[in-house]
């Protein structure tokens, strides 16, 4: 008989590869949910229906269940009940995810098996994002796969696109995600745990092979959010200031430098000045590829406007897709917001936006106080790479349509929980 933990790991390892494996809606993950689901209930019938509640008691578990509870409770007023049900639904696949991760890594050894296999699992990502960005292979399930439509999918039309995609051949990598921002974020994420290792060439391997895919994603928030990972690390991990400011000089002095170029008459350095130029405005946002500013603009002014109107309650469980549906999508296709933090103050109102920050920001200080405190790996080295993945999440959030059913989000609240539990074993 297949053991109770096998399938909580089951159901974390297939969170992680979310869509990758799923026809239409219904993802591997889903099956698994279902089947722990039943074992939670043979397991409650066997306990003669006692309930152990103090599990939900846990800081952190509390405040999740808090913002869990209140989106219940905007259902009352959520403008359109069917997407209030799904983003409830999508709350609690999160929850479960999330809960999973800390019940099961109750100790050192259960946590390092979730390590261990997720990082194998992130491994493969890594190697399918490279191979798509460099060759010609395409997961089957990807937004730019015409395999797609054999899985219940409908792929990328480049025709509905106005720049850059509709006139190239170019199509980003996906990895096990369907999308090339969710992608980022979680290259982005994963980018700490190589960058805290005490192997050169595993930090080596993760910068370069990371850095690359992310680029090739064009995603502008979480170019910016790599920045902010390695300012970070130099500054609070390693104690580099001098290193850092040297990074930053140099970094500057070259973009300068090498700008002169433009006006080069000779074609290769004319080239490595314009190239770099234009990097430049990408990334201060002066070049919009495909709109992208634009319409995320329109969008996040439309849920604010809805937003004022509430008097700081919110709409209500999927209330943002409810009102841009009734506003009228933007672009001809967009709904989502595109800005995961404006989404939740929009949708769950000052209450939820409050309680997220609050359990974010809780969590990324607690995470740096274990990363700076004097116990041995392997705490201290999750803790470095979970404080960086975090703080690094916060910004790169951003470049997603909705984080909500981002299950490598979830993964990392449980980590991030499961080690700040583990610490205070330690020190008690």
């Amino acid at each position: 008989m297949i053991s109770k933990n096998k399938i909580t790991l089951a159901l974390i390892l297939s969170s992680y590869l979310g869509v990758s494996i799923s026809f239409n809606d219904l993802y591997l993950f889903h099956i698994f949910f279902i089947i722990s689901f039943l074992v939670w209930l043979y397991e409650f019938k066997k306990n003669k229906y006692i309930f152990n509640y103090s599990f939900l008691l846990k800081k952190y578990v509390k405040t999740l269940i808090l913002i869990l509870l209140w989106y219940f409770l905007s259902l009352i007023w959520a403008p359109d009940k069917v997407l209030g049900l799904k983003y409830l639904f999508y709350l609690i696949c999160g929850f479960i995810i999330t809960a999973s991760i800390i019940l099961f890594s109750s100790n050192i050894k259960n946590l390092n098996i979730v390590f261990k296999l997720l990082s194998i699992i992130v491994l493969v990502e890594i190697v399918i994002a490279f191979l798509e960005s460099f060759t010609g292979f395409r997961m089957p399930i990807s937004s730019y796969s015409s395999l797609s439509t054999f899985f219940g999918k409908d792929p990328v039309n480049f025709s509905e696109f106005d720049g850059i995609l509709s006139y190239t051949n170019f199509s980003p990598p996906t990895g096990f995600r369907w999308n090339t921002n969710d992608l980022a974020i979680s290259m982005a994420i994963s980018l700490p745990f190589f960058l805290c290792s005490k192997r050169t060439i595993v930090q080596i391997f993760g910068i370069f092979s990371i850095s690359s895919i992310v680029i090739m994603t064009a995603s502008r928030a979480v170019f910016l959010s790599l920045i902010l990972i390695f300012s970070l690390y130099l500054l609070m991990i390693k104690k580099r200031l001098g290193t850092l400011s040297i990074m930053w000089i140099t970094s500057i002095g070259l973009l300068f430098s090498l700008s002169v170029f433009s006006n080069s008459e000779n074609p290769r350095l004319n080239e490595i000045g314009n190239s770099l130029e234009a990097l430049n405005l990408y990334v201060r946002g002066e070049i919009d590829v495909g709109g992208s500013i634009e319409w995320r603009r329109e969008l996040v002014n439309d849920g604010l406007e809805a937003f004022k109107k509430t008097y700081g309650r919110g709409l209500g469980s999927g209330g943002s897709v409810a009102n841009q549906e009734l506003v009228g999508p933007v672009a001809g296709r967009f709904t989502s917001m595109h800005n995961f933090w404006i989404e939740i103050l929009v949708e769950g109102g000052v209450l939820a936006f409050a309680l997220v920050s609050i359990f974010l920001i809780s969590l990324v200080f607690n995470l740096f106080k274990i990363a700076r405190s004097n116990l041995n790996d392997p705490i201290k080295y999750l803790s470095q790479s979970l404080f960086l993945s975090l703080a690094a999440f916060i910004p790169a959030a951003i470049a997603a349509s909705s984080t909500i059913y981002f299950f490598p989000m979830w993964i990392l609240f449980g980590l991030s929980i499961s080690v700040i539990d583990l610490s205070n074993k330690k020190l008690a």
